[in-house]
């Protein structure tokens, strides 16, 4: 995980932080969850370097499956080139503005 943290500023590092202190991150682990993210859509507003991504994420356990909504949304800055990052992009100011649930079906356990 940390090598993406070359491709954005401290909004996704916060984001990162709270995610872990939450437990999440050890939560998918323990309970051998498999994410799956789905894009459904990215808009690009270039002079204003925004963007806004809509999406669907899927978390797989054992119990049961759960589609959540994500959208998300931050700017893009040019930044030089380099080996952790080679397209010369870092996301700004990127903050969560969705992530609700959209279903949850639980598995037969036998």
């Amino acid at each position: 995980m940390k090598k993406a943290m070359y491709l954005i500023d401290e909004s996704g590092m916060q984001q990162y932080n709270d995610l872990k202190e939450k437990g999440f991150f050890n939560s998918i682990l323990s309970s051998s969850s498999v994410l799956t993210l789905e894009t459904d859509s990215v808009t690009i507003d270039l002079p204003k370097h925004y963007f806004r991504f809509y999406g669907k994420l899927k978390i797989d356990r054992r119990s049961s499956t759960v589609v959540r909504s994500l959208i998300t949304e931050g700017y893009l800055k040019d930044i030089p080139r380099s080996d952790n990052n080679p397209h010369g992009v870092l996301i700004t100011g990127w903050k969560t503005l969705e992530n609700k649930d959209l279903e949850d079906v639980e598995k037969n356990t036998f």
